[in-house]
């Protein structure tokens, strides 16, 4: 049956040591630990807890031969080295997780022209402002606040307020003046405010910042406002315009028909016209008109000139009838179907007239 020895452990704050004590042995050391624990208190020092423990002895050195016996005594570190290492784990923990931009020390404040500003408002990226706020035509906004990266401050690459009407989705946005620090400021008076969002029962306050980089970016909504208008801002708005909805009927009325001028009017300028007549007449037989070469023209012609001279006679009816009651449309209709006829006519009316004047006939 195999030696078994009785070893006894203390736990106790202290550092890894081998210890070589020599004693009689065979062939096989035992190994044994011997392990105190003292607890610091600044009572008077308590004894120290022992627990019995019995070791299977195990063979270190199978292969020595050396009559000396090996014992390794455990002796930790202090306690604020294994506390430093916690720590530096942690921060790298920490390191290695992804930071995420945010603000402090945000503050909004309105304040009215003329007058004392307005209390400030504050508010965080989890606490947006509750209470109800009004912006005039006569308010600016003041809103002020510390951008940080994680718990850095630090100036991000955007920083914007975007200002908008929740019904009809409509936006705008302003961007802040930051500095390096991380410290930025945005004024805004309702005349900066696009008319379209003036109209708004209610505008939605939101603020984006973010960055290039691993850090997640910020979108919060940090305030309600109503803006208030006066008569003279509610009549510079613009009516909604009307989209995919119902219209009324549109009852179009077409201009009535000119009417023709007085007849007195229309009977002195007939009586103009026909008082020319003799002196065009008069003009014809003084320029040697010949009317004795009539049968020889109609009997060398006798289709083309009487066709001719009714076609003349066609158009002053169609315009006589425009002018007292047929419209455009119907003049032209009338006219396109006397112009062909008049024209083929004309053509060989003239002929016999060029071959007439040819042979010295006038």
């Amino acid at each position: 049956m195999s030696n078994v020895r009785s070893v006894k452990f203390t736990v106790a704050r202290c550092s890894i040591v081998p210890v070589n004590t020599s004693g009689e042995c065979g062939t096989e050391a035992y190994a044994a630990a011997v392990i105190k624990h003292k607890t610091r208190n600044p009572n008077p020092p308590q004894p120290a807890t022992t627990t019995n423990v019995t070791a299977s002895r195990t063979s270190l050195h199978p292969s020595s031969s050396s009559s000396s016996q090996q014992k390794i005594v455990m002796k930790l570190l202090p306690t604020s080295n294994l506390l430093a290492a916690g720590l530096l784990l942690c921060q790298w923990v920490s390191a290695a997780a992804p930071s995420a931009w945010t603000f402090a020390d945000a503050t909004l404040q309105i304040s009215q022209k003329g007058a004392e500003a307005g209390p400030k408002q504050k508010f965080t990226s989890t606490s947006p402002i509750s209470d109800a706020l009004t912006l005039k035509n006569t308010d600016s906004l003041k809103i002020l606040l510390t951008t940080k990266e994680g718990d850095t401050a630090k100036r991000p690459h955007q920083l914007f307020l975007f200002v908008k009407d929740t019904e009809s989705e409509l936006e705008s946005f302003f961007s802040f003046e930051v500095k390096e620090s991380g410290k930025a400021r945005l004024d805004l008076a309702q005349k900066d405010i696009p008319v379209a969002l003036l109209s708004a029962p209610s505008l939605s306050f939101t603020l984006v910042l973010g960055s290039f980089g691993q850090s997640a970016p910020l979108s919060i909504e940090i305030a309600k406002i109503t803006p208030v208008l006066d008569a003279a801002a509610k009549k510079a708005l613009p009516e909604p315009s009307l989209k995919y909805q119902k219209l009324n009927e549109i009852h179009h009325i077409f201009r009535a028909e000119p009417k023709s001028p007085p007849k007195v009017i229309s009977l002195v300028f007939l009586a103009a016209v026909a008082a020319c007549l003799p002196g065009l007449f008069g003009a014809w037989f003084g320029l040697s008109a010949n009317l004795s070469h009539l049968p020889k023209s109609l009997a060398a012609s006798p289709v083309a000139h009487p066709i001719f001279f009714a076609s003349l006679l066609a158009f002053e009816a169609v315009f006589f009838a425009y002018y007292t009651q047929i419209n455009i449309f119907q003049t032209l209709a009338a006219v396109t179907v006397i112009s062909p006829v008049a024209l083929l006519s004309g053509s060989r009316a003239l002929r016999e007239v060029r071959a007439r004047r040819l042979n010295g006939e006038r």
